[in-house]
């Protein structure tokens, strides 16, 4: 790749002489031009080409020009601090770790960032308090490399602060307090963040920390079926969210051949499970939207090879179970409107109206027409039989009567008054 500056793109090229060479010279030199350019050109990078260059700059940094490294610390990009951290590790000592120690308390957030992640190495109880509190600050990097540090250190103090804000009824203190117990690493946190999401305004980013934090397909076989169900809510959650909040890398660090797999496994092993309409829903869904990603170019045009290989390993692993494996889901599918479960009726119908299964109409009908059910659940039946088709089945005017929230009432004459047209 041609950077505007040529240090940084012989850093990146093929001929590993030249580009020694230049990793060689950036650290020399202290060269910010050569590393802002670099920097500024990450998002343009495969990943392959990254750690190359990441292993190059290692290679580059020895006890003779340590000192020049801190000067690189101006500009910080994620993609390129662990690198750095790695080859600082090299050479701990009391006197280096003092250093860092200055710069995470009183540094630009920058050098706050690199002190972090190299104190994620360099296990410095001494470093305790001020990363707690620089997992506090505005900038992402920093408060990840921070969490990550301190739960290396096994720091109560932190771990119990973010634990207690699971609980509080601010959205982004939740989402805060899920990014930080994520990358503490503590696994028995996993519980409760999962009950954190399905209380959440935005559940499908605290899901996804939930995936960074443990495999979420070894929770679908958990005794306890309250998790079961939180597990699997964590996973639609996660497809919902690709790619608009998760970029398509996601599918493989939230392990979605394996979360697919284990689904499969488990349809056909608990077919009579009082899960087994969540399993078709989550199934039928991710088909439906792995289908998309493979079928359309516009998603996966500038994907690195690995993970449009695993999408066409997630396509296969779906589309090689036969089709009365399939209308067994749709038909568990339709199970899930009779649920309890207002957000699994609301999951279900979602599905059923995205893929346009006008078959599944008597099924809403009755839910629709069910004299107890809640209306957020009864307006959205009636949007599922208007995109099907079907909505001209029922009678507006008996669904009106018994819908009381004026925002719902107008939701569903709106409805009806489209479907007229």
């Amino acid at each position: 790749m041609n950077l505007p500056n040529p240090i940084a793109s012989e850093l990146l090229g093929k001929n590993n002489e030249k580009a020694l060479i230049a990793a060689q010279n950036i650290i020399n030199n202290a060269d910010i031009d050569a590393w802002q350019c670099l920097i500024e050109n990450t998002d343009f990078l495969f990943g392959y080409v990254k750690e190359k260059a990441g292993m190059r700059l290692i290679q580059a940094i020895n006890k003779n020009n340590l000192e020049n490294v801190f000067k690189l610390f101006k500009k910080h990009d994620g993609d390129w601090d662990e690198y750095i951290a790695q080859a600082l590790s090299q050479f701990i000592s009391p006197e280096l770790n003092y250093k860092m120690l200055e710069l995470l308390k009183n540094g630009s957030v920058e050098e706050q960032t690199y002190a972090a992640r190299y104190f994620c190495h360099a296990k410095e109880p001494e470093a305790g308090e001020a990363l707690f509190e620089a997992s506090k600050k505005y900038y992402f990097p920093l408060r990840n490399n921070s969490a990550e540090a301190l739960g290396r250190l096994e720091h109560k103090k932190s771990y119990e602060f973010y634990f207690n804000n699971l609980k509080s009824d601010d959205e982004w203190e939740k989402i805060e307090a899920a990014q930080f117990l994520a990358n503490y690493g503590n696994k028995e946190a996993t519980v409760p963040i999962l009950e954190a999401m399905s209380n959440s305004g935005m559940a499908e980013l605290i899901a996804g920390e939930i995936a960074m934090l443990t495999d979420i397909h070894t929770l679908f076989d958990e005794r306890n079926e309250k998790t079961r169900l939180l597990a699997l809510e964590a996973l639609d959650n996660i497809v919902s969210g690709i790619p608009e909040i998760w970029p398509m890398g996601a599918i493989l660090d939230f392990k979605l051949f394996e979360c697919m797999e284990s689904l499969i496994n488990l349809a056909k092993r608990d077919q009579e499970s009082p899960l087994s309409g969540k399993f078709a829903q989550i199934l039928i869904k991710t088909r439906q939207k792995i289908t998309l990603f493979v079928e359309n170019s516009q998603y996966t045009y500038d994907e690195e090879r690995e993970i449009l290989a695993e999408l066409d390993e997630i396509s296969n692993l779906l589309l090689y179970e036969n089709d009365e494996f399939w209308n067994n889901q749709i038909q568990n599918l339709y199970k899930e409107l009779n649920t309890d479960d207002i957000k699994r009726k609301i999951s279900a119908l979602s599905v059923i109206s995205e893929l346009g299964f006008e078959e599944s109409a008597p099924y809403i009908i009755r839910l629709a027409l069910n004299p107890d059910e809640n209306e957020t659940v009864v307006s959205e039946a009636v949007s599922a039989l208007a995109k099907i088709g079907k909505i001209d089945n029922i009678d507006k005017n008996t669904l009106l009567s018994r819908i009381k929230d004026p925002n719902l009432q107008a939701f569903v004459q709106d409805k009806f008054a489209n479907s007229a047209i």
